[in-house]
């Protein structure tokens, strides 16, 4: 079972308990019941199964921990098909993008990003259809906490043996930070458009190239994010099953 929550991708190898008539039965734990109960779906991937199946919840009990599936249909999207873990804001960030041969500079608020790569949200009445094409090229500025730059400071700082190999010459600086920010600045290209419609907007996925230390501060906001992404969906839990006590 594969679901996806805040962009972490959270799964959990089961057998099928039982099947009656278009229902399967299987046994789940409580941190992946709780992305069930939540999100009322998941995505059943096998080595016997020709594709990634999307499936709804019919079920759930929680205290022998078993979910009921039926509703199957092939996924219509990559859900299981990314190489690099993506992770959702915990509060919003809004980057800039600056389109090759484009004067003006566009703000979008970021969906997720990834060490090598990001989606950001255009609205319908807003969406540049034209520079968004699969391809195109742009430099990305992206603000992020700066708690991120402190512990990467801490690492580069350590009197040990590995870390005096560190070039600290301007190309190894972390970048300036402004206003409680880090202000991080990479080059991308367009990988793909998502029109939601049904959200009024549209999501773009971008593959993004940083360098030097921009990268290992990429790398602590994700681990940092997927501590709390984790935490989060374990108060969840922790409260559906007070819930149904």
């Amino acid at each position: 079972m594969l679901n996806i929550y805040k962009g972490l991708p959270i799964s959990y190898d089961t057998n099928i308990d039982s099947v009656d008539g278009s229902e399967i039965q299987v046994r789940s734990n409580k941190n992946q019941i709780a992305c069930l109960y939540y999100q009322g779906e998941s995505y059943l991937q096998g080595e016997q199964l020709p594709f990634m199946i999307r499936t709804q919840v019919v079920s759930l009990n929680l205290a022998k921990e078993n979910v009921i599936f039926s509703n199957f249909e092939a996924a219509k999207n990559n859900i299981g098909a990314r190489s690099q873990i993506r992770v959702e804001p915990n509060e919003p960030l809004v980057v800039s993008i600056q389109f090759d041969g484009f004067i003006s500079e566009i703000l979008a608020p970021l969906s997720d990003i990834s060490a090598e790569g990001a989606s950001v949200y255009f609205d319908t009445y807003m969406f540049p259809a034209r520079l968004s094409q699969p391809g195109n090229e742009f430099t990305m500025k992206i603000s992020l906490p700066d708690s991120v730059s402190h512990k990467i400071k801490k690492l580069t700082q350590k009197p040990n043996a590995e870390n005096k190999k560190i070039n600290m010459t301007p190309h190894g600086k972390l970048p300036e930070g402004q206003d409680g920010k880090i202000v991080l600045t990479a080059r991308g290209r367009v990988v793909a458009v998502h029109p939601e419609l049904h959200l009024q907007r549209y999501r773009v996925s971008v593959r993004l190239y940083f360098r030097d230390l921009s990268r290992m501060v990429i790398l602590q906001y994700i681990s940092q994010r997927q501590t709390e992404i984790i935490q989060d969906l374990r108060m969840l839990s922790d409260e559906l099953y007070d819930l149904k006590k």
